[in-house]
């Protein structure tokens, strides 16, 4: 349901508008409305095999509306919506079992036999979910189920290391599911001349600018290099990427960069990657955001952070709980996103069994969702328990979660062995280390209002939270200048303006802006600029020791 780079409609709404049943430009579409000869487009396209087809339909027409499209895929997601919502989409209730969620994917199955091509479900960078109990028989389990219920036109696709494959499936020698796979496909080791296509084509822009061309098309670099790093004449490209990249360093003179230099880089580029994906909070789930939430504080190394709290709950998957670092009593977490006020209702009630039953210290509920009319039993029971001290309430904010997904990601990709910083693959526990380093967390409001991180301005049990400060403009530029010559050691000074600009295209930065920034660096001997005095953009910037300052 994301939208692909340089298409202004998500993907479902482009398969959506790929249908035959979708397009009706007669009269009779005038005269009825709309989303009734919309649905019965639909339903005389598939007049049987559609389970809750009015309830389907309705969903996938207030799709193609601007203003319902997130609540229909809300719907088709089983998100438990309220009876507000509900009403809206035309639907009278929630898809809330297994079997309804089964039933849709043969819906869009069915429907998708008429498109140009089948449904990928695409389950990458595994690896972190096959560390937990049962984790890969839960993933093949649901490709067996597509198999077993003849679901039409999916393609199933799970991405994992080979490592983490041959451990698991050593693991569990029996494991059934496995026969449910129709092809497995290793991707090879490649060889010194497909490495060396790689070095061309990174190289080609700069040779092209080059007076008199390089006799070799790696220039400055040899295959040499490469052989002398390739046991057995063969290598990955992730290697040969980081291989080119500090044999460029060393030439240029600027020797190694350090790990956590280039960290700094990674997290913002992987940051603004989610504030461009992730526009609302509930686009992950309550159950997805408690299980952020307890990998990031037990990357901070908060103590005895337990994912799943509410034991006998329904809202189990919603809770953590965690000894804090500074007082040293025990705290519970709800954290209950769903719009749903029934839901709401019993995850209130399951928050006074906890209080009563005193089974922590103190028991904080996360929620930006609306709580409903003062009159409901939900809200009732919301002012009863979090009214008050101990127990209170925090409203994330969406930059919060921000943070989380982003951490996320980065885990994702370390346990995957897909994460590249500088000339290092870090593994999980490096990656922890690089982030504790780092600071990135100071800024994440939750962390402050969770009291795990310092927060002078803190006013408590407040539930408005304000936006974060946008920091001035100067100083994000002049803070990705740093991070950019300190990751790269010696840059041209036009590249670095050029880069700067395409970071910041949002606030219309001119190259003057850039320009001026770097002669601050200068004056205060952060950098020093080497080259032709008469055009700064003919120069070089590298990096002034701390030591030399």
């Amino acid at each position: 349901m994301q939208t692909p780079e340089d298409e202004s409609q998500s993907q479902f709404l482009l398969w959506l508008n790929s249908l035959s049943a979708f397009q009706d430009k007669s009269l009779t579409k005038r005269i009825l409305g709309e989303k009734t000869v919309f649905v019965q487009n639909f339903k005389s396209s598939y007049p049987t095999g559609i389970y809750q087809s009015k309830n389907f339909f309705s969903a996938l027409y207030h799709a193609t509306q601007p203003e319902d499209y997130l609540l229909a895929c809300d719907w088709l997601r089983g998100e438990d919506l309220d009876t507000s919502d509900l009403k809206k989409l035309g639907i009278r209730k929630s898809l809330s079992s297994e079997e309804d969620a089964k039933n849709i994917l043969m819906n869009l199955g069915r429907v998708a036999a008429k498109a140009q091509y089948p449904i990928v479900l695409c389950f990458d960078q595994v690896d972190q979910a096959c560390l937990k109990e049962n984790g890969l028989p839960t993933l093949l389990g649901a490709n067996t189920t597509i198999h077993n219920e003849r679901l039409k036109n999916f393609v199933v696709i799970l991405s994992l290391i080979q490592d983490t494959w041959e451990n698991q499936t050593t693991k569990y020698p029996c494991l059934a599911d496995q026969d449910r796979i129709d092809r497995i496909v290793k991707l090879d080791k490649i060889t010194l001349d497909q490495a060396e296509e790689i070095w061309q084509k990174r190289l080609y822009p700069l040779h092209q600018q080059a007076n008199p061309k390089p006799e070799s098309d790696i220039f400055p670099l040899t295959r040499d290099e490469l052989k002398k790093r390739s046991p057995g004449g063969r290598t990955v490209p992730r290697t040969v990427i980081q291989l080119g990249h500090k044999l460029i360093q060393e030439l240029k003179g600027t020797g190694h960069i350090k790990t956590d230099d280039s960290f700094l880089l990674v997290w913002d580029k992987e940051f603004k990657k989610v504030q461009a994906k992730v526009e609302r909070i509930r686009q992950q789930s309550s159950s997805e955001l408690a299980q952020y939430l307890a990998d990031v504080l037990e990357m901070l190394g908060v103590p005895n952070v337990n994912y799943k709290y509410l034991e006998g709950s329904k809202y189990l998957n919603y809770s953590l709980s965690f000894i804090h670092p500074k007082t040293s009593k025990e705290i519970g977490i709800l954290w209950n996103e769903d719009p749903n006020m029934r839901s709401f209702y019993y995850s209130m009630s399951a928050c006074e069994k906890v209080v009563k039953a005193g089974e922590c210290d103190r028991l904080i509920f996360i929620r930006n969702e609306p709580f409903g009319s003062t009159k409901n039993k939900g809200y009732k029971l919301f002012q009863k328990i979090f009214s008050g001290n101990p127990h209170r309430h925090i409203c994330p904010h969406l930059d919060s979660v921000h943070y989380l997904v982003t951490y996320h990601r980065l885990l994702n990709e370390a346990t995957s062995g897909e994460l590249v910083v500088g000339y290092d693959s870090p593994k999980p526990n490096h990656l922890k280390e690089l982030v504790k380093q780092s600071g990135v967390f100071e800024q994440c409001q939750l962390l402050k209002n969770l009291g795990i991180i310092e927060n002078s301005g803190d006013k408590g049990d407040k539930r408005e939270i304000p936006r974060p400060q946008t920091p001035d403009p100067d100083i994000k530029v002049r803070e990705f200048l740093l991070k950019q010559i300190r990751s790269q050691g010696l840059l041209g000074v036009e590249v670095l303006i050029n880069s700067t600009l395409a970071e910041f295209d949002a606030i219309a930065l001119k190259d003057k802006d850039v320009v001026k920034q770097l002669k601050a660096l200068e004056r205060e001997n952060y950098i020093q600029m080497i080259g032709n005095d008469k055009n700064i953009k003919d120069q070089s910037v590298f990096r002034v020791p701390e030591d030399q300052r």
